[in-house]
């Protein structure tokens, strides 16, 4: 058990090692990169090699240990994003529509995903090999580990999905106000882009979420003038039933000429509609949901008021009786 326990400890030596020697290569080659990018800059004359310098020295430790641990985990993230295989455009796109923009975000999340749960998982079997014998009670610690690693790794998929669904949801509580301020700026005198832009400011404080995105495909309609494009792109990051709508109403209005405002007029009655028949049916789902709470909380204590009397006279009578 002694030699097993050996050779156990000197394979997490050499696997930590491996790891440690990795780590410090992709350090070592990310200064070589920057140095030698730094040379170009000053080569070129560029003088932005200087206020870069400045800023990195403004930062302090911290920043600069922090910009470095993103590099790293960003180098290592490009070296695994090939465990995503041809699901890579379809996490991208979820991770958009989670509310992560940066172009460092795939690699981000390949790298929380695959190294992460490796780690733990080697240094939980590292912590069971060295503190417990090598036996049949072994079992159950290794089977935790496996499962720790595993559920943080799923985990991973689990904050990114429910960031997703709580922004999705406030972007649908917002579309109806949005809506309502296109009628009114449309019906103002303003155009399709003019209005979604002066709406976009305007709901900045109250459905930043919402706000933004309408920003970025006025911005993208404003500098490539493809509109189809910048509606498929709002519909990647906004994948709702509602945006789809809006977007194809507003390509309707563009290509056969359709006046901007009856257009969006029309689109807010078929959105009131629906707003109300959601509401009707919570309401339907109320006499479901009030059963348990009928049944456990009220029903106990209409039998006893109800049967109450009668078993206290039962019970004076057997007692009188006897």
């Amino acid at each position: 058990m002694s030699d097993t326990l050996f050779h156990i400890f000197w394979m997490a030596f050499f696997g930590l090692s491996s790891v440690m020697l990795a780590l410090s290569a992709l350090l070592y080659s990310e200064h070589q990169r920057s140095l030698r990018d730094a040379r170009l800059r000053r080569a070129n004359g560029s003088e932005q090699a200087r206020d870069a310098s400045g800023k990195t020295a403004s930062l302090g430790l911290i920043g600069i240990i922090s910009g470095r641990i993103r590099r790293i985990v960003v180098t290592v993230g490009e070296r695994l994003s090939v465990v995503l295989g041809g699901e890579a455009s379809e996490t991208a796109a979820e991770l958009s529509s989670a509310g992560y923009r940066s172009r460092d975000a795939l690699l981000i999340y390949a790298f929380l995903k695959t190294v992460l749960p490796i780690a733990a998982l080697m240094s939980g079997l590292i912590w069971v090999g060295a503190t417990m014998p090598i036996d049949v009670r072994i079992l159950m610690p290794v089977a935790i580990v496996i499962g720790s690693a595993l559920a943080l790794s799923k985990g991973v998929d689990i904050a990114v999905g429910l960031r997703r669904k709580t922004r999705l949801d406030r972007i649908r509580r917002s579309f109806p106000d949005m809506l309502e301020l296109i009628v009114i700026t449309s019906e103002a005198g303003l155009g399709p882009q003019p209005a979604l832009h002066r709406i976009a400011h305007e709901m900045s404080l109250s459905h930043p979420d919402l706000s933004r995105e309408i920003l970025q495909m006025v911005s993208e309609m404003a500098m490539t003038n493809d509109y189809r494009s910048a509606y498929e792109k709002l519909n990647i990051r906004v994948p709702l039933p509602e945006m789809g709508v809006f977007t194809q109403t507003l390509d309707q209005s563009d290509r056969y000429g359709t006046p901007f405002s009856r257009a969006m007029r029309t689109l807010i009655i078929e959105q009131r509609g629906n707003r109300l028949l959601a509401v009707e049916e919570k309401a339907a789902r109320l006499p479901v949901l009030m059963t348990l709470p009928l049944i456990f909380c009220i029903m106990p204590a209409v039998f006893v008021v109800l049967v109450g009397p009668a078993a206290l006279s039962v019970f004076d009578n057997i007692i009188a009786g006897g």
